[in-house]
């Protein structure tokens, strides 16, 4: 048999007790039997409608069905009624007629990938919350948040707290740069020894090239100041130029280092022929403009200059160098010099 068969006979079951002529007797054992046989008929109702009920309103069990027993119970023959018509109408609402979201494919979208601003502007938070009148405290959470960023931003940062008159700031500092100049220093000791051994060409080549980048690394990581800046600059060249000579195919990449190496040397005609010869080879033209760029304002070259921003402008590089492209292409009638944007240029 259904279940709504057993909901309809409860229900007839119940109508009977209500009209019953126990119902006003004034006897506690008539009393009982109304109802005990009024929570049977409850109990019939309930089983049998909760499985009537949509999958989604059965769920947790057990409290809806204590839920459907006390709408039974409370509200006799009414309450089985319904029962009956909620659960009718509610299978009703999700049989063909429902309206159901259908999901659709949707393409991925495309994403314009180009350098965010983002280190520079955590560079100047960060530079704000270690102010000296910054409680200690959050001068530690933001001095450790200089993990995150690049070390070219970082480590100028960290040499500046090295003078710094708390104690902590600064011990944290010094530890974070000798974490990673004793870092990089490992490896050139490593590519070093590795070096003394029997090579191939091609072995000789990599070293020597690993060699070139690693000290490389401590120059632009700010790692070294004065006469060591100088020092290792120099390591760098030589390292560049013996990879160079050793007859292995000439890489653009490798030329494009000697050519910044060069240029921080203040050797800029050497920089400039190193430069144009990686571009020669295949360098990227994004990378390589802006240090003609460079090179050409030390030559006090401004019409150079001009030329080469403007081509820098239609690249469409990093949003920080738009500042400097505007004001040598003149993209706005007047120029505002206040603009802190401008400074760092002139």
């Amino acid at each position: 048999m259904s279940s709504f068969f057993w909901v309809v006979l409860a229900v007839i079951a119940d109508l009977a007790l209500m009209l019953s002529p126990q119902i006003v007797s004034k006897d506690l054992s008539a009393f009982l039997l109304m109802l005990l046989g009024h929570v049977m008929v409850c109990v019939v109702v309930t089983s049998a409608t909760h499985p009537m009920l949509p999958t989604r309103y059965r769920h947790p069990k057990r409290f809806v069905w204590m839920l459907i027993f006390c709408f039974a119970f409370v509200a006799p023959v009414v309450g089985a009624i319904g029962l009956i018509l909620i659960t009718r109408f509610s299978l009703r609402l999700t049989g063909e007629n429902a309206l159901y979201a259908v999901p659709v494919s949707v393409g991925l979208p495309e994403y314009d990938i180009q350098f965010k601003e983002g280190h520079r502007g955590t560079q100047g938070a960060i530079r704000s919350r270690l102010r000296t009148e910054v409680p200690s405290e959050v001068r530690m959470q933001s001095l450790l948040t200089l993990q995150a960023v690049p070390n070219k931003v970082s480590n100028p940062i960290l040499e500046e707290l090295l003078g710094d008159t708390t104690d902590d700031v600064r011990l944290v500092a010094f530890g974070m740069l000798d974490s990673e100049e004793k870092k990089i220093s490992k490896q050139i000791r490593n590519e070093t020894a590795i070096l003394t051994g029997n090579l191939t060409l091609e072995q000789r080549y990599d070293c020597l090239r690993h060699l070139a980048e690693l000290n490389w690394e401590l120059i632009y990581a700010s790692l070294a100041q004065g006469e060591l800046r100088r020092h290792i600059l120099g390591q760098a060249r030589q390292y560049v130029d013996a990879a160079l000579t050793t007859g292995t195919p000439l890489d653009s990449g490798l030329v494009f280092l000697k050519g910044r190496i060069l240029l921080e040397q203040g050797d800029i005609a050497a920089a400039e022929d190193a430069i144009q010869q990686a571009m020669a080879l295949g360098q990227s033209i994004t990378s390589a403009l802006p240090y003609l760029a460079e090179m050409a304002f030390l030559r006090r070259d401004f019409a150079a200059v001009k030329q080469l921003m403007q081509q820098v402008s239609k690249l469409n590089l990093a949003s920080h160098t738009r500042a400097i492209e505007d004001f040598w292409v003149k993209r706005h009638n007047e120029i505002n010099f206040s603009d802190r944007r401008y400074l760092p240029h002139i």
